[in-house]
């Protein structure tokens, strides 16, 4: 166990993030503006994939409605989504609460609410959080499918070392056993989003070097209250999002109910080339999502909610990138012998909550939840002249002109694919306890977590491909089935207790948590425990101007799939340790809103997971690493005093990252890693630009995302180019309720690589048009 000073952000009973009150598009941007400156495979077995899954009903007790909070309340006449007539339910499970709220933060953070959201109905994840200062996206399919995220300056492979969370419950498939999100939720169907940085995470584990990202669903309204829209764009791209939910009194108490579906659809914007005399075809992608919610007010002081989810995936998306040649030829095309790639997975999520207020100053929460996760990514393995000659698909195939044409169906050869067929499950509890006496506001937590990961037994299709006379024909030549997986668990403990200290004008946080962290491998098994503490602190010089800083430990688990038998105890992996210190200032000047933060962590025995999607076999530490930056944020709306909104918004980050010592792998992106490199996938530079017009029917924006340069490998020895993206959205207010939209994602048509893993250059998405309507009722 090891002790330090460690930032903590205590937040008691912050009020939670909402969507806005049911207003025409243009009055709820402009006064949201005005009001909020402060932050701104394909499987060949067509039969397994989403069949009925989209059409399961869930049968649902009671739900937590996140309480209703708006921008603009004083018109009283106007209730909605926004109107707040409850106590505050579902504040212990938020990271920072609303816009509002982020003065009190002992460090930095951001909200992302429905103000923000409805600019764009961006559907990416990606493309949601580029406007956050501090954190970087390695996009991968071009839909943000599997996130990776980094913020400040981790390693951002598969975003395992970020805490993610919906409603303030992991949601990571296994955060413990196996923390790789090949699971994200639905950015699109969200109400809002909570990112909360270095300083300010002790206690949201299990990683809290970087910090949180807290995806936030649709509430139940406080009245019958209902939504529907619906898009349709380039590459057939359908979008409906559709939510209906009330409150009503019943036996004594107030019940409450919210039904939502989203639905997301495109024929995609790759080509591929298709074989045996068949037409090309693009890379169809479907998902869909279901919830429903049900609440139960008892009286003043006793909630009681469940939540039931359900999510279905259908995507031909494929492992396979292209060579350098092949991008310049045509980068978005996709190799003829990716055509049986296909991701086909299902998540479903349940929690139970009851919230307590005892007093005015002593109150309780309690959460019990299961998430279960399944996916098959039937992908390309092996490509070789004949069965005997084979070589592992990856980058390392460019290197051979032939095998890159076996892929394109242009030589004869031989390839495989495998189905990569897991299963997790998460499930546990956690609740925490506020109490307020004096000068102290006392926040005491708890979790317990258990996680089961298998890799279930899994099948290889293996093809021949022959070309004769200008034709290519594939056949598939045998099934072969595996053995079973060791299963891959782990159990967690983990409690926390924080202390906002109020003296005046200068508030302290001290805080500490502690981890306890079984793992089992098969028959291997071992235990990690670890002990962080830190500080953080404000200090208002004025009114409109504030200081925080903060220190704090911050720590990384390794994995379940890393322990190793008893006997190779002293080669065990090493949690990632780091030390973090922030200072900033934020605040309002001359109507502009501002926040800039500097930051500085130090790393040790860093951790890198075995990945097929990183190039890694073999899970490491891999020596010690530093990162340091600056994070700024300002807006300000230029026409607030002229009838109509200039409402503008700018985020800046510069970063330095460098390997202090390295013991690389020898294969993946890390290899060559040396001292004094930088860190792969973190440019020195980003920035997001936003500016709209606000009238009072109309409102139209663009934004521009631009980042530098990066390297793609711990060696250093390539780089990712820079690139910026332009959007264009407009809105106009056909009648009450009802607004049409149109959007222009990459307007100026560039094309850029945004990453070469896995296994080579990836393309962002060419221009893409939507139009659409929204109607709320």
């Amino acid at each position: 166990m090891r002790l330090a000073l460690n930032n903590y952000v205590k937040i008691s009973h912050p009020p939670a993030l909402l969507p806005d009150e049911i207003e025409s598009h243009s009055q709820v941007a402009k006064r949201a503006e005005n009001t909020n400156n402060t932050n701104n495979t394909n499987n060949t077995n067509k039969q397994i994939r989403m069949k009925t899954n989209t059409k399961r009903a869930f049968s649902l007790l009671a739900s937590l409605a996140l309480s209703l909070t708006s921008f603009g309340q004083e018109e009283e006449k106007k209730k909605g989504w926004a109107d707040k007539a409850g106590p505050d339910y579902l504040s212990p499970f938020n990271v920072i609460g609303t816009k509002a709220d982020i003065p009190a933060l002992k460090g930095s953070g951001s909200v992302i609410d429905k103000s923000d959201l409805d600019k764009f109905y961006y559907t990416d994840i990606n493309d949601i959080l580029r406007q956050v200062p501090g954190v970087y996206v390695r996009p991968e399919t071009g839909y943000g499918f599997f996130p990776n995220v980094s913020l400040r300056g981790i390693d951002p492979n598969r975003s395992a070392k970020v805490t993610l969370m919906e409603d303030g419950i992991p949601t990571a498939p296994t955060p413990y056993a196996d923390p790789s999100a090949y699971y994200g939720p639905t950015a699109g169907r969200m109400a809002g989003f909570e990112v909360l940085k270095g300083s300010s995470s002790l206690k949201h584990g299990p990683n809290t070097t970087g910090g949180v990202i807290n995806y936030l669903s649709t509430p139940i309204p406080n009245q019958q209250l209902s939504h529907l829209r619906a898009s349709y764009g380039t590459d057939n791209e359908r979008v409906a999002h559709a939510y209906s939910g009330g409150r009503t009194d019943f036996g004594g108490g107030k019940l409450g109910y919210l039904l939502e579906l989203y639905d997301h659809r495109s024929d995609g914007f790759h080509t591929l080339k298709s074989l045996n005399g068949a037409p090309d075809r693009n890379a169809p992608i479907e998902r869909t999502d279901i919830l429903l919610k049900l609440s139960y007010e008892f009286g003043e002081g006793d909630y009681l909610e469940f939540k039931a989810g359900r999510m279905d995936m259908d995507a031909d998306v494929s492992y396979q990138g292209l060579s350098k040649a092949d991008y310049a030829a045509n980068p978005y095309q996709r190799y003829a012998n990716t055509d049986t790639d296909n991701m086909d997975a299902d998540q479903t999520r349940y929690y139970l909550r009851y919230n307590k207020e005892f007093s005015d100053s002593l109150s309780m929460s309690a959460t019990v939840f299961l998430n279960e996760f399944n996916r098959n990514w039937l992908k390309l393995a092996k490509v070789g002249t004949s069965s005997a000659s084979t070589t592992k698909v990856g980058k390392g195939v460019y290197a051979d002109a032939t095998l890159v044409s076996i892929l394109k169906g242009e030589t004869n050869g031989y390839y495989e694919v495998k189905s990569n067929d897991r299963s997790y499950e998460s499930k546990g509890i956690l609740a925490n306890f506020d109490y307020k006496v004096g000068i102290n506001d006392i926040d005491v937590g708890f979790r317990y977590i258990e996680d089961d990961y298998d890799k279930n037994p899994y099948y290889t299709d293996k093809y021949t491909v022959t070309v004769a006379g200008g034709t290519t024909t594939r056949s598939k030549v045998v099934d072969d089935g595996s053995a079973n997986y060791a299963y891959k668990d782990a159990e967690a403990f983990e409690a926390y207790i924080v202390d906002d200290i109020d003296l005046g004008a200068l508030s302290l946080t001290p805080g500490v948590r502690y981890s306890s962290i079984d793992y089992a491998n098969g028959t291997n098994s071992r235990s990690l425990d670890d002990v962080i503490i830190g500080l953080g602190g404000t200090y208002e010089l004025s009114d409109t101007l504030g200081l925080f800083s903060g220190i704090h430990q911050g720590h990384t688990f390794p994995d379940a799939e890393s322990v190793a038998a008893p006997a190779a105890d002293d080669g065990q992996l090493d949690q990632e340790e780091s030390l973090s210190f922030e200072i900033g200032a934020r605040g309002i000047f001359s109507d502009v809103s501002f926040e800039i933060a500097y930051f500085n962590t130090q790393l040790k025995d860093m951790l890198v997971l075995s990945s097929l999607n990183s190039g890694v076999p073999g899970s490491a530490n891999i020596g010690e690493g530093s990162v340091d930056g600056l994070e700024v944020q300002v807006a300000t709306d230029f026409g607030s005093d002229g009838g109509f909104g200039i409402p503008v918004s700018a985020s800046f980050t510069f970063t330095n990252t460098e390997f202090e010592s390295s013991t690389a792998p020898d294969t993946g992106y890390l290899s060559g890693a040396s001292a004094g490199n930088e860190f792969p996938y973190i440019p020195d530079f980003m920035m997001n630009l936003r500016g709209g017009l606000v009238f009072d029917k109309a409102s139209t924006y663009l934004n521009l995302h631009y980042q530098g340069s990066s390297y793609t490998d711990g060696g250093n020895t390539s780089e990712l180019n820079k690139y910026g993206s332009l959007d264009w959205s407009a809105f106009y207010d056909v009648s009450d309720g009802v607004t049409v939209f149109t959007k222009v994602t990459n307007l100026t048509d560039e094309t850029y690589v945004h990453s070469m893993l896995p296994d080579g250059y990836r393309v962002g998405k060419p221009r893409t048009f939507s139009v659409g309507m929204s109607y709320d009722f």
